[in-house]
Parts: C-alpha cells; sequence; structure tokens
C-alpha cells in the first residue's frame, strides 16, 4: 500500500498536459499565423512596387524608385524586431519566437521561388547546348521577352 501510495504522489508532483503530447498550443498557431500574414503583406508591398511583363519578368524599377524595395523590406523588419523584443521582455519568450518563424517563412520560400526559377532559366539555357542539343527554335533569348 505505501509503494502505491508513494506512487501517486510522484505522479500528482510532474504537470499533466491536458491535450496529450501531440497538442499544438493554441498561442502559437495564432502566433505564427499572424506572423504569416505580416510576411505575406510584405511580399504583396514588394510585389506591387516591381511592375513584370505578361511573361512574369521582373522590370527594373527607375532610379527615382529604387530606393522603395528595400526601404519597405528595412522597415518591416524593424517592426518585427521591435514586436519580437517587446514580446520577449513582457515574459512571452514563445510567441515571439514563432512570430518570428512565421514572418521568415513567407519570404524565405519566396527568396527560394526565385532563385529557383533563375537556375531553371540557366539550366534550360546552357546545358543542352553544352551536350548538342539546338535550342534557339525552342528558347529565345531572355533579352527578346522582356
Amino acid at each position: 500500500m505505501d509503494s502505491e501510495a508513494a506512487g501517486d504522489a510522484e505522479r500528482d508532483d510532474q504537470p499533466q498536459d491536458p491535450g496529450g503530447p501531440g497538442r499544438i498550443d493554441a498561442v502559437l498557431v495564432v502566433s505564427s499565423v499572424f506572423g504569416l500574414v505580416l510576411g505575406g503583406l510584405t511580399l504583396a508591398g514588394l510585389h506591387s512596387l516591381y511592375r513584370a511583363t505578361w511573361q512574369g519578368y521582373v522590370l527594373s524599377t527607375a532610379r527615382v524608385d529604387a530606393w522603395k524595395g528595400p526601404t519597405l523590406l528595412i522597415a518591416s523588419a524593424v517592426v518585427i524586431l521591435v514586436i519580437h523584443v517587446v514580446l520577449d521582455r513582457v515574459g512571452a519568450r514563445r510567441f515571439a519566437d514563432w512570430l518570428l518563424i512565421g514572418y521568415a517563412l513567407p519570404l524565405v520560400l519566396a527568396a527560394g521561388l526565385v532563385v529557383s526559377e533563375e537556375v531553371l532559366f540557366m539550366l534550360r539555357s546552357r546545358v543542352p547546348q553544352e551536350l548538342g542539343i539546338k535550342t534557339s527554335a525552342l528558347m529565345p533569348p531572355r533579352s527578346d521577352l522582356a
């Protein structure tokens, strides 16, 4: 009997997780979704600043407008970092961390998409020529598409 009472006392001392080990905290989901929304808004703002052709090629901005894109990215990053520091000081460190992860995710995915598009274009335009395959009829030079 004493061993059963000791075992019950040990189990009572351990914190109980009501949702089980696989449960995701709703606050963390809300913070990461909020970060995703802020990152998405940053990308939407960047997309609206740059014009593109109907083929999807991004046109360079005029010299007077070249500062807008980097300024938007820097301002967005500063706002997120300020929110992160404030939440960290208040004591909501996990919330702040998941907010930062949610914010960075769309930016990293968009950068990866842009880089992979450029790598794919480079591979399509150069690798077949190195193998001896004629591609002049298949793919016009990039300057003709813009």
